[in-house]
Formats: structure tokens, sequence, C-alpha cells
């Protein structure tokens, strides 16, 4: 029987972590620009939701070569999930991590079915420097 891949939860993970980021920008350029006194206020606040805004654009970027089972959106993935366990996307990073790192979806990716089992404990056995030898 062949192992399900985990990579819908990675992918649910990238679009609400995109969702929070939009909301964010959102919520930041109504709060900049509900006092702006100073004139410095609307720059500001635009370039904070561009930021934003970019920042979910290339989060779903990288959804969309995941779900191309494109090598570099999972070490995109893994990245970006990474990160997200040192802040309060903890639980977002977590389950992304968990889906991108199964068994199943590493497969998905080519990742872990390269070499046979005993031909790669074989390698590791012989002594520095014979590593070139077979």
């Amino acid at each position: 029987m062949a192992h399900q891949h985990k990579l819908g939860r990675a992918t649910a993970c990238l679009h609400i972590s995109a969702a929070v980021y939009v909301i964010a920008g959102l919520a930041l350029f109504a709060l900049l620009m509900s006092d702006d006194k100073s004139g410095l206020g609307f720059p500001f606040a635009v370039g904070m939701l561009l930021f934003c805004l970019a920042l979910a654009c290339g989060i779903e970027f990288v959804v969309y070569g995941l779900r191309r089972r494109k090598f570099w959106a999972w070490v995109a993935g893994l990245c970006i999930f990474g990160f997200y366990v040192t802040t309060l996307f903890l639980p977002l990073g977590v389950i992304g991590l968990w889906g991108l790192l199964d068994s199943g979806s590493r497969a998905e990716f080519g990742i872990g079915n390269r070499h046979s089992s005993a031909a790669h404990s074989a390698g590791r056995n012989l002594p520095v420097g014979r590593e070139s030898e077979s």
C-alpha cells in the first residue's frame, strides 16, 4: 500500500499565513492612516501594505510550486516553516514541517528514495577516504 502524502496540511498552513499577512497589512494601513498628522504616515502605511502583500504573494507562489511538485518549493517551504517555528506562527510551522517532512511527502519530491538502504549503509561503513573506491 502506498503511503499517502501530507502536503495538504503544509499548503493549508501556507494559505493561512498568507491570509494573516494580508489582514495584518490592511490593519496596519488603516491604523497608520488614522493617525497621520505628520505627513509621513501615508508613505509608511503604503509601504507596509505593499510589504505584507508581497509576503503573501511569495507564499502563494511557494504553494503553486508545491502543487506542481517542484523541489525548490519544498526547500522554500521548509525554510518558511522553520522560520515560523521561532515566531507566533509556531503552530503553523510545526504542522507545515510535519506535512513536508512526512515520508509520503518526501517521496512526492523524490527525496529519501534515491539509494537502497543496503547500498547506503554499506557506503557509510567504509573507512574515511575510501568512499570513492568501489
